[in-house]
């Protein structure tokens, strides 16, 4: 165990007072103060310089500063103070540095959690905001489908099933002054596993891809437009589409 005079100026008080000390530092000071009263003394001090720091002294006036960091300025010919008084203000000031470096620490965490929160609610905002523009563009895409319907330019075609799906139904809805094209597929049956729906206009005998159809879906899909349309058709194809219409798995036609 180190002496007196060693243990003062090791800087284990300072730590014990701010609770930086592990449980064996903490014993050491512990026996220190029960063998030597002085020892006692200084740690309730310097517990009471603690207690009052953040309060006191970061609104000291620069007279009491300097009094506090040790008196007046050293001036030739002066006595020496005793080596207990010199180490009392050194000590103080290092446990008034460990405070403020507590302080700082503390306000640091504060300002992370307040990040973190701060991060946590532009998330939520973030993801509302998303929501409400995806809300918007559905109302857009509404808006705009209405407004095709409601085209006196706009045709709606009547598919009747076919083959494989006699009660089979579907409109396009066509607009050749928009050149736009849309399906309300919902009157198709669900397809077989690994097959969907694709739409083909004929043109002059020949049979142009306009686009897949999904039955399960309840809003009007667009299609490709495909210019001096005769007629559409549906067919079963695999998933992805085909390059040419697989006619034995006709499943609704109308004349446009």
């Amino acid at each position: 165990m180190m002496d007196k005079e060693r243990f003062l100026k090791s800087g284990l008080l300072e730590q014990y007072v701010l609770g930086l000390a592990d449980e064996e530092e903490a014993r050491e000071v512990e026996l220190f103060a029960q063998a030597y009263p002085e020892i006692q003394e200084e740690i309730d001090s310097l517990r009471r310089a603690v207690d009052d720091y953040a309060g006191q002294f970061v609104q000291l006036p620069a007279a009491e500063l300097k009094a506090r960091a040790g008196g007046s300025d050293f001036q030739g010919g002066g006595k020496s103070q005793p080596v207990a008084a010199q180490a009392a203000p050194s000590r103080w000031m290092a446990a008034a540095a460990i405070a403020l470096l507590a302080v700082l620490s503390f306000l640091a965490l504060s300002l992370y959690n307040g990040k973190v929160v701060s991060d946590q609610h532009y998330q939520v905002l973030n993801a509302e905001f998303e929501e409400l523009k995806k809300e918007c563009a559905q109302r857009e895409q509404a808006r705009q489908i209405y407004a095709l319907i409601s085209d006196p330019g706009t045709r709606p075609v009547a598919l009747k099933g076919a083959g494989p799906t006699p009660g089979a139904h579907a409109v396009v809805y066509w607009n050749p002054g928009r050149q736009l094209a849309y399906i309300n597929a919902a009157g198709l049956p669900l397809p077989p596993p690994g097959k969907a729906y694709q739409i083909w206009a004929d043109v002059e005998g020949k049979m142009v891809s306009m686009g897949m159809a999904d039955c399960r879906r309840r809003e009007i899909q667009a299609l490709r437009f495909v210019e001096n349309a005769e007629s559409f058709n549906v067919t079963l194809e695999p998933e992805g589409g085909s390059e040419e219409p697989t006619v034995a798995l006709l499943c609704a036609s109308g004349k446009a």
